[in-house]
């Protein structure tokens, strides 16, 4: 059917129409697919294209997409007019989807300013005009500033007052908003640009702190990240931030361009020249149509921003009706020549999303003229994407053919081959039409709520990940927290185990000793010199079930640490220039060595990357867990070094097996203990009296494999028959089986075989119920050494029982009767000055660490530096486990002959590696609190004097005990 020119079209009939329009500003999914849109021309009268117009903006504003409507007799003048119109349009909540925030124009807002104050001062001194809003006032106030004294003859004053107010202008964003919903999409779109990705950084970062630090640096880092993000966020609010952006206006063709910055480059716009040339308002129009370009590539760039991605539909501009004199023709072809200049220098990137439909009456003259060119053409002419010449060159000319070919190439792909669509909206063919293609919706992953659920999820997991490491790490993956609370792992010293009670309590005295351990090693690795590392092996902690912290018996593990640091001092402070160092790190298992089996494994992993660690110390409590420890280490080849650990069966392997070869044990078995005590006994040495029968005390744990192991030895040892043996498995059942014995009769001896955490109840029991007259008589083991330390001065002033034990290595042993004239072990004349400085000085409870496991420990860590420095000098290289496994596994040499708790020479694999004819010493409490040693049996110093009362089946051999 003809078309009719009269004729205006249903919206059914101009499917067609919106099956194109809606092509046209769907954005693709793929940057990589993004192209410029062309020019889309509405060919009919003016009803006609008003109709159609009409209709496109109801679907853009019945989807909330960007859209500009300006009407054939807009009151825009120009193309400034035009672009107001523009901008105030796409900016309108229609324009824009619930929560997304609205097109932002500041490089365009900027432009129009400063042509506002152009014009304002090519008027002259005019006052501004009646019913002039506030920002025009002010317009006309500072246009006044910038060209009288005493600013306006000052170029610094003039940049500076222009700077000033270009800061105040924008110095709050949100407010400068008419609509209130305006400001709070707004104020989501700043925020949501900073906060979610911000964050979820700071949680990130936080609990990774928390990770690799601990809780209060993790803090820390939180804190100064919000910090931040609070100030970006606000910063984001205010137009000064954006200021940075105008550097954009520098590098644009279409002013005369200020080498010293943006504000030389404004002032050269407000200034009018003398000479201007012709099209320098063509110019300025050009620099405004490039701002909104450019302002509406921003907001489409697809970056880091999420509003960007959820914008599916380009904004729209659209002519309702254009004739010759519509500022909208103007902006058609300005348009056109920012994008090609573009292409042509190269400043710019070809794309920019805007769509331009025209209504255009195809008879419609260009000019006043009527019968002068087609609106049409003087519009298809503007949109023409020229080629180059099909002209032959000469062969001077043809080196460029190729560079001018590959440019043309480039500006196809970007401004496409042709640059207009045209359609006759009064042509109706007939027939059916397919619907209309569905609008893409937006995608799913650049919903408003998702990065904010994405903050959360994150923030959440990183808490969560805190609370773990705050519940399970005590300090980050060394050391952590078990279930009954306690922290147990590896440290060089710089963590301290106990909890600061400010002295109220003594869970943080080994606060000191664990500093001075941490200063030696912070001296080893500065040095730069090769060093070897011994692990220690204790149970750094008291036991959180002890409510009473003054009796948490941390006396013997405080001596050994003490002991440690002594023999590390004297090691590293005896080295010069190459010589090795020694370095040294306490693995806490835990009270009663509950967590061994987990710090071995530990320990097993760190000896893996740490190729410089060659031994592990310590061990002193037998305990089941202890064994278990000893033979999961065993299997990384390390040498193994027990201090007070007196278990018969300590590393004997299963089957016929034997012990194994890596264990080296310092203390005396159990069954040579117990043969001389239950020998001196007899003899009448404990107590001046001869005991004929004893009651043997012993803890009934069953982890507990030292109490019966020694309770049965010293039962076999004494008297057949006469010693009754009565287990206890908590305090309450020790107290009833002392009470119970002394009530019925008294016996010669109570032989203690329990562990010293229950020994004040043993003798609280002791000192209630049993007679005073004869007074009750005690033996017990070197287990009690870390009662006596603490407890010295009390247990001489009581009087109420005589007390006598079997000390591993006592400093009054050190007298001409037991070495004679051979001097005293270097240990003890240095112990003192070294307890003062690894000590609280103020404590007044009396509380000591224990000498007699300084002593042993001192010795454990001498010998494995001797044996390292050896090694270390013999083979010109790091010394190895191996190779110090190699060097103590030697029966025919003693390993340390001056040792503070005896001569070390280890007895062969078979034994156990036990130390050849140990020293076992008898030792008694005075009424002044001070040690008295009355038997030492066995080699103290080489060729000592002897004269002890000893069993005489003590080989002295360090024969294994059947």
């Amino acid at each position: 059917m003809a078309g009719d020119g009269d004729r205006i079209l249903s919206e059914d009939r101009l499917r067609g129409v919106l099956d194109l329009f809606e092509r046209l500003r769907e954005r693709p999914a793929w940057r990589w697919r993004e192209r410029l849109r062309p020019l889309l021309l509405l060919l009919g009268p003016e009803r006609a294209a008003s109709h159609a117009a009409e209709m496109l903006k109801s679907r853009c504003e019945d989807e909330r997409a960007p859209v500009s409507h300006i009407a054939a007799a807009t009151p825009a003048s120009d193309v400034a007019g035009v672009l107001r119109e523009a901008k105030r349009e796409l900016s309108q909540p229609s324009s824009r989807a619930r929560g997304e925030p609205a097109l932002r124009f500041p490089l365009l807002e900027m432009a129009l300013w400063l042509r506002d104050l152009r014009e304002i001062r090519l008027a002259g001194d005019r006052p501004p005009p009646r019913g002039a809003s506030s920002s025009e006032r002010e317009n006309h106030l500072l246009v006044r500033r910038l060209t009288h004294p005493p600013v306006g003859d000052n170029e610094n004053a003039r940049r500076r007052e222009l700077n000033r107010v270009i800061r105040r202008r924008g110095r709050d964003v949100l407010r400068d908003l008419e609509e209130v919903p305006g400001r709070r999409a707004t104020f989501l779109s700043f925020l949501e640009q900073i906060a979610p990705i911000g964050i979820a950084v700071v949680a990130l970062i936080s609990a990774g702190t928390a990770a690799a630090l601990d809780l209060a640096s993790a803090v820390f880092a939180a804190v100064i990240g919000l910090a931040f993000v609070t100030v970006q966020i606000v910063a984001r609010t205010r137009g000064w931030y954006g200021v940075r952006r105008f550097g954009w206006f520098l590098r644009q063709p279409y002013v005369d361009r200020d080498s010293t910055g943006f504000l030389g480059f404004a002032l050269g716009v407000f200034d009018p020249r003398p000479v201007e040339p012709d099209d320098h308002g063509e110019q300025l129009d050009l620099l405004l149509v490039a701002a909104f370009l450019e302002d509406l590539r921003r907001n489409y760039r697809r970056d880091y921003r999420r509003a960007a991605w959820a914008r599916v539909r380009y904004p729209v501009l659209i002519f309702e009706h254009l004739s010759a004199g519509h500022p909208g023709v103007a902006f058609v072809e300005l348009a056109e020549r920012v994008r090609a200049d573009g292409q042509a220098s190269g400043r710019l990137p070809g794309f920019d999303p805007l769509i331009v439909v025209a209504g255009v009456d195809p008879a419609a003259p260009a000019g006043a003229d009527p019968s002068g060119p087609r609106l049409l053409e003087r519009l298809a002419r503007a949109v023409r994407v020229d080629v180059a010449s099909d002209e032959p060159q000469s062969v001077i000319a043809a080196r460029g053919l190729w560079d001018r070919y590959t440019r043309e190439q480039r500006r196809l792909g970007a401004l496409g081959s042709r640059r207009e669509l045209r359609v006759d909206i009064t042509r109706d063919p007939g027939g059916d039409l397919p619907p209309v293609r569905p609008v893409r919706r937006r995608p799913r992953l650049a919903h408003p709520a998702l990065p904010w659920i994405a903050m959360v999820a994150v923030a959440a997991a990183s808490v969560s990940v805190i609370s773990v490491q705050v519940e399970r790490y005590c300090s980050p993956f060394d050391i952590r927290r078990m279930e009954n609370g306690e922290c147990v792992g590896i440290t060089d010293g710089s963590y301290r185990f106990g909890k600061d009670s400010g002295g109220k309590n003594n869970d943080n005295r080994l606060n000191k000793v664990l500093h001075q351990i941490e200063s030696l090693n912070d001296h080893v690795m500065e040095s730069g010199t090769r060093y070897a590392t011994v692990v220690y092996l204790g149970p750094v902690t008291a036991d959180p079930a002890i409510k009473n912290k003054r009796i948490d018996l941390l006396a013997g593990v405080q001596g050994e640490l003490i002991g440690l640091a002594m023999a590390q001092k004297r090691f590293n402070d005896a080295a010069e220039g190459d010589d090795l160092r020694l370095r040294v790190l306490v693995a806490n298992a835990g009270a009663k060595f509950r967590y061994a089996e987990d710090v071995a494994e530990q320990i097993r992993a760190r000896a893996l990357k740490d190729r410089t660690i060659v031994a592990v110390i310590g061990f002193e409590q037998s305990r089941r867990q202890t064994q278990q420890a000893i033979k999961l280490l065993a299997k990384s080849a390390l040498p193994l070094i027990g201090t007070a650990n007196s278990f018969d069966g300590t590393a004997l392997l299963e089957g016929d097996a034997g012990y194994s070869p890596y264990y080296f044990r310092l203390a005396s078995p159990n069954a040579r203990t117990a043969r001389h005590a239950a020998y001196w006994a007899r003899r009448g040495d404990v107590g001046g009296r001869k005991a004929d029968d004893a009651v043997v005390i012993y803890d009934g744990d069953e982890d507990d494999v030292y109490s019966a192991n020694l309770a049965a030895d010293f039962q076999r040892s004494f008297r057949p028959g006469k010693a009754l043996m009565r287990p206890y498995r908590d305090p309450g059942e020790l107290n009833k089986s002392v009470r119970e014995v002394c009530q019925k009769r008294q016996p010669d001896l109570f032989y203690y075989a329990g562990r010293s955490d229950e020994f004040r109840s043993f003798i609280n029991v002791l000192e209630l119920f049993c007679p005073k007259e004869p007074k009750p008589l005690v033996l017990a083991d070197d287990e009690i050494a870390k009662y006596v330390s603490d407890n010295a001065g009390e247990l001489g002033r009581r009087g109420t029982f005589d007390l006598y034990f079997t000390p591993l290595a006592a400093r009054e042993a050190w007298t001409r009767r037991w070495i004679g004239d051979q001097p005293l072990q270097p240990f003890y004349s240095d112990y003192d000055p070294a307890l003062k400085e690894m000590t609280d000085d103020d404590d007044a409870s009396g509380q000591r660490p224990s000498i007699t496991r300084a002593a042993v420990s001192y010795d454990a860590a001498t010998l494995l530096a001797t044996v390292a420095s050896r090694v270390y000098w013999q083979e010109r290289a790091l010394p190895s486990a191996g190779s110090v496994f190699a060097a103590l596994n030697d029966p025919d040499h003693d390993v340390l002959p001056k040792g503070a708790s005896g001569a070390l020479r280890f007895g062969p694999r078979s034994g156990g590696h036990q130390v050849v004819d140990r020293p076992v010493i008898l030792a008694t409490i005075q009424r002044d609190g001070t040690t008295q040693v009355t038997q030492v049996c066995g080699r103290l110093v080489p060729g000592g004097p002897g004269g002890a009362d000893c069993p005489p089946e003590d080989e002295g051999a360090g024969a294994p005990e059947k």
